[in-house]
């Protein structure tokens, strides 16, 4: 397993991103996704592994890497690729055996379908895509890590007269976007949310397998870390 930097969401995730499965992390921007994958990728290299780091939305930043792991050394065990479009995001994977890779990163999953496909093509493509990709970490035992944007949908609750009665109250909520066509393979779901984005104060919930108290998290300098272990 992978650590997080986090022993609460380690321990949440039963140890920590384990190899093999798909693990799909999903929020509102600022909400510590992209900054997991770093530190993910730094964990990775200390304990000898490689790592693939495919990115679709021009997040990675080879300074934050230097600043997590303390040298730039790491970077030379993480294979970067820029994604333009999907078929450059599909055609990294067909790299998993060639480079053997621990941990593959892919940030964000959904952009480049968002605006390449529509309708019912886009939830087709993006599911075929997933299932290369499961295989690809099972047959490797490779983990993989993908992030996900979401989207405010409208609340409906309607009365008996037919009028909807949530609007001035709860206006929408956040869903995962495309979350239905993701969850058919995604093994792991975990959503991060802005707790106090001033204190850098996050929490993580695991959403796929249910049933487990949030793990509260901060990020700093040396990357994502207990909330109260940096902050007294």
């Amino acid at each position: 397993m992978i650590s997080t930097g986090s022993k609460a969401i380690d321990a949440m995730l039963g140890g920590g991103i384990r190899q093999g499965m798909i693990t799909d992390i999903f929020g509102e921007s600022g909400s510590g996704k992209t900054q997991l994958c770093f530190t993910l990728s730094v964990n990775c290299v200390k304990e000898g592994g490689q790592v693939m780091f495919i990115d679709t939305a021009g997040t990675f930043r080879p300074e934050r890497i230097v600043e997590i792991s303390g040298s730039s050394s790491v970077l030379e065990k993480i294979a970067f690729f820029r994604a333009l479009g999907t078929g450059d995001q599909a055609g990294v994977i067909q790299k998993i055996p060639e480079l053997h890779p621990q941990l593959l990163i892919l940030d964000t999953l959904t952009s480049l379908f968002s605006s390449e496909y529509s309708g019912s093509a886009r939830h087709l493509a993006l599911m075929k895509h997933l299932h290369d990709l499961a295989i690809s970490g099972i047959s490797s035992d490779c983990a993989i890590v993908v992030t996900n944007m979401v989207r405010n949908v409208p609340v409906t609750i309607v009365d008996q007269a037919g009028h909807n009665v949530t609007q001035a109250v709860l206006p929408s909520q956040q869903r995962e976007y495309l979350g239905r066509s993701v969850s058919i393979y995604s093994h792991i779901k975990m959503k991060f949310e802005i707790v106090n984005a001033e204190q850098s104060s996050f929490r993580a919930i695991l959403v796929q397998p249910p049933g487990k108290e949030p793990a509260h998290f901060t990020v700093s300098a040396a990357g994502i870390a207990d909330y109260r272990a940096v902050i007294p």
